[in-house]
């Protein structure tokens, strides 16, 4: 195998249905030039139908770290990219663990044991938590307060430490955890472009939050640079400026809906706890406090990038309008 600071020959991506997971298949089969992606997932896109070799591998199966590492060493896997998280929280609790939590520590064992020594692992800014006491910026450093009701987000606080953990005892790895912003773009669909695709927007009232994202294609830049080169740590992947709330809806052509928080958890607690498992603060609470995130480190690593966060935005709500006359 080729390890340490060469360009990976083979590169397995868990998560192969997840945007980040398919979009990077993408974009690194086009390379060509003698590299060689692995789908794993439970399905394969209908977009990479025959496209990249496809494994089927269920992270939440007691065997899976021997299915992993017997895959890894058959196919001469250089580099995993983790990708495989929920795109939103679903109500089964123990299943979102198990397959964020567990499933990592699954595929920690299977690279110890195939020694895979490059890893990238996709994380989030909202591992910080909104917090009025948060600083204006959030550095690397800053410890992960999550957020109490969000099981999805508790998960991945744990699923950050076992990899800190796996890292320290494996001073040979190179680990990259790329934490992003709220995704924006003409692609991305989940529960906060959700929120934001309506005409009509839910906002907490008497807050107004400072808020950021980071570009679809910025996101997946910063991926691919991660896999292809060496960048060992934890890096925010964000984009420049932040805008207030309030701006962001009228720069969108958007009406705010703003609701006192406690007639607004009271009133979508029952459909929040169906939908997501989680009380509506695990979302909202977002959309009240701080919780920017430094990106500094990130863009001296993988260059600037080339959308703001005004310019992802419009960039989201430009592709929305155009999908009304199609």
């Amino acid at each position: 195998m080729t390890h340490g600071a060469h360009s990976p020959g083979c590169i397995a991506i868990t998560g192969l249905r997840s945007f980040v997971g398919q979009r990077l298949a993408e974009r690194l089969a086009a390379r060509g030039r003698g590299l060689r992606v692995l789908g794993i997932d439970l399905r394969r896109p209908w977009r990479l139908e025959r496209r990249i070799p496809f494994e089927r591998v269920d992270l939440t199966d007691p065997a899976a770290n021997a299915r992993l590492a017997e895959l890894f060493v058959r196919e001469r896997v250089d580099a995993v990219v983790h990708t495989a998280f929920r795109r939103e929280p679903t109500p089964d609790v123990e299943a979102d663990h198990e397959l964020e939590t567990i499933g990592t520590l699954q595929l920690l064992h299977a690279c110890a044991a195939a020694k895979v020594t490059r890893l990238v692992v996709a994380s989030s800014t909202m591992l910080y938590g909104p917090y009025p006491d948060n600083p204006q910026y959030l550095s690397e450093a800053h410890p992960l307060r999550g957020h109490p009701d969000a099981h999805c987000i508790r998960n991945r606080v744990e699923m950050e430490q076992l990899v800190e953990e796996w890292s320290r005892k494996r001073p040979d790895a190179e680990v990259t955890v790329l934490r992003c912003g709220w995704i924006m773009g003409p692609n991305v669909w989940d529960r906060m472009v959700r929120h934001f695709s309506g005409s009509f927007v839910t906002t907490v009232m008497g807050y107004d939050p400072l808020l950021q994202f980071v570009h679809e294609e910025d996101c997946l830049a910063a991926f691919e640079q991660a896999v292809l080169e060496r960048h060992v740590g934890v890096y925010n992947v964000v984009a420049p400026g932040a805008l207030p709330l309030s701006m962001l809806l009228r720069l969108a052509g958007k009406t705010a809906l703003p609701t006192p928080a406690p007639l607004l958890y009271r009133l979508q607690d029952l459909a929040s706890r169906t939908r997501t498992g989680d009380p509506p603060a695990a979302f909202y609470d977002y959309l009240r406090w701080l919780w920017l995130a430094d990106g500094a480190r990130g863009w001296h690593a993988f260059g600037e990038p080339v959308y703001s966060t005004r310019e992802a935005w419009i960039s989201f709500v430009s592709s929305r309008r155009m999908r009304r006359y199609r």
